[in-house]
């Protein structure tokens, strides 16, 4: 469903909206403030509004049309349709509903009811540019006019006569032609010229001789003849053509429905079906721009080898000397190569202002910010990349690279559960979509949370086994995550029962055993890197399950060569400083390599705060809070996380007000982002409490746990808090109890413990 993206409000604005319509919820005050919560994820209070402003206005579809949106935007289609066909119910002719019904069957998957939907509001009103920006979204070919009826053709050989001139155009003393009608002069009559008689006509001094006779004949004929060629060539030619273009947008369609799944192997077939049409018309710069768009993924994405980069330069050259201006496929491949050539930061200052002129002309390109999210996402500016991301959405609702991309995001930025939601979108648009099986399997390997461990076993088991499989880079990460998986198991069945062990054994295929455990995981990494030895996402990889096995040192050193191999990608500086911290005195080195970091780079807002916390790190509470600063620095760009960061500096300087500012900013600004909010208000809590304030303490962890029922920290932290009041002492008991439950091995598993007992 398309919606235009609402402007999130203030607690002050939000708090006037809300006594708006509880003054008077029979109102229309019910839609600004469902919007407003939509806009901000709280979506069980838009839905409350939306029904009942249902309730108060049964008669009119505005309220369910917003209801489905909510409905649409959970991912809960099955609702969204009944909602919207109950708009249709009070308002079957209304073209915002249809369109708004035609999006969520397209995106469900059922084509056939979405066209039927699309033609019934094409039938409404041709001309809409709404409508019509509705089947350009689907790619549906809107319905044409028929064509007007030819005239029936002239039999062949049968003369076309010239009208005879007009008496008042003749000469004077010429007789008029003999058949020639009869006319009027200044009114009178004139009477047509007497047909010749019998015996005239047989008369032989008015035949032509013979000779003459066997002239016409023969003339008679040759035009014939050429009539009947011309005719037929023109009609052969037409023909041709028409068989030319109809191929031409087969393959050129074929193309870009394989562009859109998003897989190695349908990047292969687009080039296939690209290349047929190029075949047809060798200067069509939109084939040449499918070619460039498609070779550049599978060259910097899939490692398809340098033939796979040159192809993509050299049919981005022909689209620029096609003299194309306007091809948006075109422009992302170039972007594309220069980011995947290690000139990110040049490839996004092109791509932006790009970007910017069409918003300029009212225009969206869903490529262009797809990929100027995913630059930006590799050169750590994760909130512009959200931004950029979130608009793509916006753009292709139903296109699984975008959600896939979304869910990368999300777990660089530590939101498991955005992360998952947005693998999941993926997955439900484009079934067993590779990349978002190997995020998810990532995103469940980043925890130490066993309970996502046979998940993703199972989606690592669906790559490896994949027909047509996925592409080598892929296969490669998703042998190296295996053998993630496991060092993780094995560290997780460490000290628990014994049952519990053989179920998590049997539910990831992981042995027991920890000699055999080691010879696979060896043996997985030893595959991965057979299939994509350069690929710097291995080494990171592999220095990851070092740290779970308790090799440091041997995990920096492939972390450092993932960093040699690919300068130009801010996660693998922010994961070596991670590795480098675990170090006795590793915060001085991680310090050294985010400094050299941003000196290659720039300042990347990820990088700055990683930077900030190895300060806070070594007590260093000032050049923290400069540093997180400095990521705040662009007033345009929202970085909650810095804002989060920089309200705990400010706590442990005892700066309990700005603390409070902070805090409560960066809860506001993790828009959609529940775990992330909940994090946020956790360390509110903390805040109050320092401060001596137990009433908002007690109202803020509440908050968190209410936002994410699942959020750990807040359980102990809330915990505690309980348990410092003899009064409140039970709950805390209870709370730490739940803290356990969801992280037995967490970090505070030693106090908690204490405390529930």
């Amino acid at each position: 469903m398309s919606t235009t993206p609402a402007k999130t409000l203030s607690p002050q604005e939000l708090a006037k909206l809300e006594s708006a319509f509880n003054s008077d919820p029979g109102s229309d005050a019910y839609r600004p403030l469902a919007e407003a919560y939509l806009a901000a994820g709280r979506f069980m209070e838009a839905m409350v509004v939306c029904k009942k402003g249902v309730k108060a206005h049964p008669n009119r579809p505005d309220p369910r049309l917003l209801l489905a949106r909510v409905y649409a935007e959970q991912g809960k289609d099955k609702k969204a349709l009944d909602e919207l066909q109950g708009a249709l119910g009070v308002a079957p002719t209304d073209r915002t509903v249809l369109r708004a019904l035609a999006d969520v069957q397209m995106r469900s998957g059922d084509a056939a009811a979405g066209k039927a939907t699309l033609q019934k509001v094409w039938d409404l009103d041709p001309k809409d540019p709404e409508t019509g920006a509705a089947f350009a979204r689907w790619k549906v070919e809107p319905p044409k006019p028929p064509p007007p009826p030819e005239p029936p053709p002239a039999p062949l050989g049968t003369a076309v006569r010239a009208a005879p001139p007009r008496l008042s155009e003749m000469p004077p003393g010429t007789v008029p032609p003999a058949g020639a009608r009869a006319r009027s002069v200044n009114g009178m009559p004139v009477q047509r010229a007497p047909a010749p008689r019998a015996t005239e006509m047989e008369d032989d001094d008015h035949l032509p001789p013979p000779a003459a006779k066997k002239g016409h004949a023969t003339r008679f004929v040759i035009m014939a003849v050429a009539g009947v060629a011309i005719l037929g060539g023109w009609y052969g030619w037409g023909q041709w053509k028409a068989a030319r273009d109809i191929k031409l947008k087969k393959s050129l369609k074929e193309a870009s429905e394989q562009l859109r799944h998003d897989s190695f192997a349908s990047y292969k077939k687009a080039t296939d079906a690209a290349t047929a049409a190029l075949d047809v018309d060798a200067n069509s710069s939109l084939a040449h721009g499918y070619l460039a768009y498609a070779y550049a993924i599978r060259w910097g994405e899939h490692g398809d080898g340098d033939d796979a980069r040159r192809f993509a330069e050299e049919h981005l050259a022909a689209v620029r000397r096609s003299g194309d201006q306007d091809s948006r496929f075109a422009d992302a491949a170039e972007a594309l190569l220069a980011s995947y050539s290690g000139k990110g930061t040049q490839a996004l200052g092109t791509l932006e202002s790009k970007v910017k002129a069409l918003d300029e002309k009212g225009q969206t390109s869903a490529f262009l910010y797809l990929t100027q999210g995913i630059i930006q996402m590799q050169l750590g500016d994760l909130e512009r990349a959200r931004d950029s991301l979130e608009r793509a959405q916006q753009a292709a609702p139903s296109d699984p690279r975008v959600y896939s991309a979304l869910g990368t995001l999300h777990r660089r930025r530590g939101d498991p559960r955005a992360a998952d939601q947005n693998y999941g979108f993926a997955l439900r648009y484009e079934r067993d979509h590779p990349e978002s099986l190997l995020g998810r399997a990532l995103l469940a390997l980043d925890s130490e949370n066993a309970l996502g461990f046979p998940a993703a076993a199972v989606s690592l088991k669906k790559l490896l086994d994949a027909d047509p499989p996925p592409s080598p880079r892929q296969l490669a990460v998703a042998h190296l995550a295996r053998a993630l998986l496991v060092s993780r198991v094995q560290a997780a069945v460490a000290g628990v029962q014994p049952d519990m062990a053989r179920r998590l054994a049997d539910a990831t295929g992981v042995p027991l055993d920890r000699a055999a455990g080691s010879a696979l995981a060896a043996k997985e990494d030893e595959e991965g890197f057979a299939l994509d030895r350069a690929n710097p996402e291995l080494h990171l990889l592999r220095g990851k399950r070092l740290l779970v096995e308790g090799q440091t040192d041997s995990a920096v050193r492939e972390m450092r060569e993932a960093v040699k191999a690919d300068p130009s990608r801010a996660q693998a500086y922010v994961d070596l400083a991670r590795a480098l911290m675990q170090k006795p005195e590793g915060a001085t080195a991680a310090q050294e390599a985010l400094v050299t970091a941003i000196r290659t780079m720039g300042e990347s807002p990820r990088l700055m705060v990683m930077l900030g916390q190895v300060y806070f790190r070594q007590g260093r509470l000032d050049d923290a809070a400069a540093q997180y600063g400095k990521a705040l620095a662009d007033p345009k760009s929202k970085n909650p996380e810095a804002r989060l960061q920089l309200g705990i500096v400010y706590r442990e300087k005892k700066d309990y007000p700005k603390s409070v500012e902070q805090l409560t900013r960066a809860s506001q600004e993790f828009i959609g982002q529940g775990s992330r909010i909940a994090d946020a208000l956790t360390e509110l809590g903390r805040t109050y409490e320092a401060q001596g304030d137990r009433t908002r303490a007690d109202e803020a962890f509440r908050r968190a746990l209410d936002t994410d029922p699942q959020a750990a920290d807040a359980y102990f932290f809330y915990a505690r808090f309980l348990a410092s009041d003899r009064r409140s002492r039970e709950k805390g008991r209870i709370a730490a109890a739940k803290y356990l439950e969801l992280e037995p091995r967490g970090e505070h598993a030693a106090e908690a413990q204490s405390l529930a007992r």
